[in-house]
C-alpha cells in the first residue's frame, strides 16, 4: 500500500483539470518539450518588438471588388502610373471584408495570380507567377512580392484562379503598393478593370491606391510621450489654423505625408484633429510670396482617412518651407481643433522634415496641453510607436507572419508532448497497480457527484433567472389583463394594454429563445451557439443605433462552459440594456475578441456619460462588479459627463472550458 498511493496519487491528478505538475513534470521528462519551451520564449520575445497586425476599417475605405464573375469573363485589374518608375517590390494587401458568412480576414485574394509590368510601348514582363499551385491564403497579413528593378509604366494584377469560398468568384484588394525604394509610386495612379464595385466609399477602384488599409499606421512599437501637435480649441468650425516647417535646406519634394492622431481613450478617434478640409503649400520664402500650392480639399464632403498615412505627391517642386494651413476644422465635442501625429516630406526618398522646426498659429495650453507639442510634428514618432519606411514596416509584418505560424505549430507540439506525458502517468500508474480500477471507479464518482452538484446549482440560477426575467414579465401580463377587463375600460385603454401585453410577451419569448440557446449543448449548422445568441441580444436592445459589433464569426476553438455562457449573457444584456435606456447614445461599439488566457469584452458608447465619482442610484455597476468577480475577470470601467462610457471586461480561461468538437 506504501507503494500504491504515490502511484494512485498521480493517476488521479493526471486525470484531473490541473495540468500544472504535469508540464513541469514534462518539460524534464522530454528534452523536446525544454528546446519548444525555449523556443516559444525566444518567439514571444521577437514578436514584442515587431509591428502588430491591427486589422481595423477605420476609415471608409475597404478597397476594390471586382463584380461576381460572369462565365468565363477574367478577373483583373490595372494600374497606370502617373510617369515610369524603377520598380522593384509590389505588396498585395488583403480587406477586411464581410463574406456570406461573416467578417473575413483575406476576403477575396486570389488563390494563383499573376502580375505582369508594361513599359511605354506596351512590351510586357511577368513580375510575379503564382499559377503553378494554390497561394495559402494571407488572412489580414500584406502579400510582398521583390523582384529585380523594372522600368514599368503600367501593371497588370490577373486572378489565374479567383478566390471563391462561400459564393461567386471574385477579386478584392484592399490596397496594391508597388514601391520603387521607399517610394510607393502608384500616389496619383489610375485603375482600371473590366468590372468592379462601385459602393458609396467603401468598394471603389481608387480606394486600391488612396493608402488606406486595415493594418494601421507604418510603425514599430516605441514609447512616445507625446501624442502630436495640437491647436488651441476654436468656437467655430471655419476658423483657420496653419502649422508651417522650415526644411534644412530648398529641396525637390516629391511627397507630403500627413500622419493622422489615434486617440485609444475613444475608440473611434483614429484620426483625432484632423481637419475636414485643409491645403498644402511649399516656398523657398519664409513669408510664402513664391507660394506652390501641392493640394486643397475640393469636396464638399469630409473624407474619413481614419488610421491611415495621408500622402499626396508633391511633383518635385522645390521647397524650403511647408505650411498646412486648416480651413475647416475636426469637430470634437462642443468645439473645434486641428491636430497632426507628424508631418513627413519626402525628398530622395528620405524624410528631410525629421527634427525639423516648426511653427504654428497657435497652440494648445493649459489642461491636457502635456501631451502635445510641436517637436512632436517632426520627431518621427507617433502615439503607436516609431515611424519606419515602407519596405522595412511591411517586411517586419511577414516576420510576424511566420513567426506567429511557428509558434501555432509549436504550441500544438507543445500540447502533444505533454498529452502524451499525461498518458504514460495514466497508464503507467494502472499498469503498476492491479487495484487501481476499484479506485479509478472512486474517483469517477467523486466526479460524478461534483458534476452533478455543479448541474444542481446551475439549475437553481437557471430557475432564479427564470423567475426574475420570465416570471416577472408574465406577473406584469396578468395585471394588464385584469386592468384591461375592468368595466370602465375604453376601447383605446384596451388596445393599448393589448400593444403592451405583445412587447411584453416578445420580450419573454426573447428570452426563453436566449436561455434555451446559451445552454445548449448540442453543434450542428442548423443551431445557434451561445455567440449567436450575444449577436441577436446586440441587435434587438440596440436597434436603430449605429453599431459596430464584432463577435468570432466561427465557434471558438475553446469554449467557456454553461455557467460562464449564461454569467457572460447576463453581463452584456445589463450593458446594452443601460446604454440603450440611459445613454442616450448615437454610436455604439461592441466586440468579443479571443485573448491568449481568455476572452475580451469591449463595449463602448458615444453617450451622454456621467461623473463615476458620484454615487448611482441604481446597481447596476454594482451587479456587473458581482458578475465579474463570479466569473474572476477583471472590469475597467470609464465615462465623463458628454464622452461616453467604455467597458472592457478581460475574461480568463478556467479549468472548466472545453475545446470546441468540430
Amino acid at each position: 500500500m506504501q507503494l500504491t498511493a504515490p502511484i494512485l496519487s498521480l493517476a488521479m491528478h493526471a486525470q484531473s483539470g490541473d495540468s500544472q505538475w504535469v508540464e513541469k513534470l514534462a518539460f524534464w521528462l522530454h528534452s523536446d518539450l525544454r528546446r519548444v519551451e525555449e523556443r516559444l520564449v525566444t518567439i514571444d520575445t521577437e514578436l514584442s518588438a515587431l509591428p502588430a497586425l491591427t486589422q481595423i476599417n477605420s476609415s471608409g475605405s475597404i478597397g476594390f471588388k471586382t463584380s461576381f464573375q460572369q462565365d468565363e469573363e477574367e478577373l483583373r485589374v490595372e494600374i497606370t502610373l502617373p510617369q515610369a518608375a524603377m520598380v522593384d517590390s509590389v505588396i498585395l494587401v488583403p480587406p477586411l471584408a464581410k463574406g456570406a458568412t461573416g467578417v473575413v480576414s483575406g476576403y477575396g485574394f486570389p488563390r494563383r495570380y499573376r502580375i505582369d509590368a508594361f513599359d511605354a510601348t506596351g512590351r510586357a514582363t511577368t513580375l510575379v507567377d503564382a499559377t503553378s499551385e494554390d497561394v495559402p491564403n494571407p488572412g489580414g497579413y500584406p502579400v510582398l512580392a521583390h523582384f529585380k528593378p523594372t522600368l514599368t509604366s503600367r501593371l497588370r494584377l490577373t486572378a489565374i484562379e479567383p478566390w471563391q469560398r462561400d459564393g461567386p468568384p471574385v477579386l478584392a484588394l484592399a490596397e496594391m503598393l508597388v514601391l520603387s525604394g521607399n517610394r510607393n509610386v502608384t500616389l496619383g495612379a489610375t485603375v482600371t478593370s473590366p468590372s468592379s464595385v462601385e459602393y458609396v466609399t467603401s468598394w471603389s477602384r481608387r480606394n486600391l491606391v488612396d493608402m488606406a488599409t486595415p493594418l494601421g499606421l507604418p510603425t514599430v512599437p516605441t514609447r512616445s510621450t507625446t501624442l502630436g501637435f495640437h491647436s488651441a480649441a476654436a468656437a467655430k468650425a471655419d476658423d483657420v489654423k496653419s502649422v508651417t516647417l522650415t526644411l534644412p535646406s530648398t529641396e525637390p519634394l516629391d511627397e507630403v505625408h500627413l500622419i493622422p492622431v489615434r486617440r485609444r481613450e475613444v475608440p473611434l478617434w483614429y484620426d483625432y484633429g484632423f481637419p475636414a478640409r485643409f491645403k498644402i503649400e511649399s516656398a523657398t520664402t519664409p513669408d510664402f510670396s513664391d507660394a506652390q500650392l501641392l493640394f486643397e480639399t475640393t469636396s464638399r464632403n469630409p473624407v474619413v482617412y481614419g488610421m491611415n498615412p495621408v500622402c499626396f505627391p508633391a511633383h518635385g517642386k522645390p521647397a524650403r518651407y511647408l505650411r498646412i494651413t486648416a480651413t475647416q476644422l475636426w469637430k470634437r465635442q462642443d468645439d473645434y481643433v486641428f491636430a497632426l501625429a507628424e508631418v513627413q516630406a519626402i525628398s530622395a526618398g528620405k524624410n528631410i522634415a525629421l527634427n525639423t522646426k516648426a511653427t504654428a498659429s497657435d497652440v494648445l495650453v493649459g489642461h491636457g496641453s502635456d501631451d502635445w507639442s510641436l517637436t512632436a510634428l517632426t520627431d518621427g514618432l507617433t502615439e503607436s510607436g516609431k515611424l519606419i519606411e515602407w519596405p522595412e514596416w511591411y517586411a517586419q509584418l511577414e516576420n510576424r507572419r511566420v513567426l506567429e505560424q511557428e509558434r501555432a505549430q509549436l504550441t500544438t507540439t507543445r500540447t502533444a508532448l505533454i498529452a502524451r506525458t499525461q498518458h504514460q502517468l495514466i497508464y503507467g500508474s494502472i499498469s503498476s497497480v492491479g487495484g487501481i480500477s476499484l479506485l479509478s471507479m472512486l474517483l469517477l464518482w467523486r466526479q460524478w457527484r461534483e458534476r452533478r452538484r455543479d448541474t444542481i446549482r446551475l439549475q437553481e440560477k437557471l430557475a432564479r433567472d427564470l423567475h426574475d426575467e420570465i416570471g416577472s414579465n408574465l406577473g406584469s401580463i396578468t395585471l394588464i389583463c385584469s386592468m384591461a377587463t375592468q368595466s370602465g375600460a375604453t376601447l383605446d385603454a384596451i388596445k393599448t394594454d393589448v400593444a403592451e401585453i405583445e412587447r411584453v410577451a416578445a420580450e419573454t419569448a426573447d428570452s426563453m429563445r436566449d436561455m434555451v440557446d446559451l445552454i445548449s449543448t448540442r453543434r450542428s449548422e442548423a443551431e445557434h451557439d451561445w455567440l449567436d445568441v450575444l449577436r441577436r441580444l446586440t441587435d434587438r436592445l440596440l436597434r436603430g443605433l449605429t453599431l459596430d459589433c464584432a463577435l468570432p464569426a466561427a465557434p471558438l476553438t475553446i469554449e467557456p462552459d454553461i455557467e460562464t455562457r449564461r454569467e457572460l449573457y447576463l453581463f452584456c444584456k445589463e450593458v446594452l440594456h443601460n446604454v440603450a435606456k440611459h445613454a442616450q447614445a448615437t454610436k455604439v461599439r461592441f466586440h468579443l475578441t479571443p485573448t491568449s488566457s481568455g476572452l475580451r469584452i469591449e463595449i463602448s458608447d458615444k453617450g451622454i456619460g456621467f461623473d463615476t465619482t458620484q454615487t448611482a442610484s441604481g446597481h447596476g455597476l454594482g451587479n456587473l462588479r458581482e458578475r465579474t468577480s463570479a466569473m474572476k475577470g477583471r472590469l475597467q470601467f470609464s465615462s465623463k459627463p458628454g464622452e461616453g462610457t467604455s467597458i472592457t471586461l478581460d475574461l480568463p480561461r478556467s479549468q472548466r472550458w472545453r475545446k470546441t468538437q468540430i
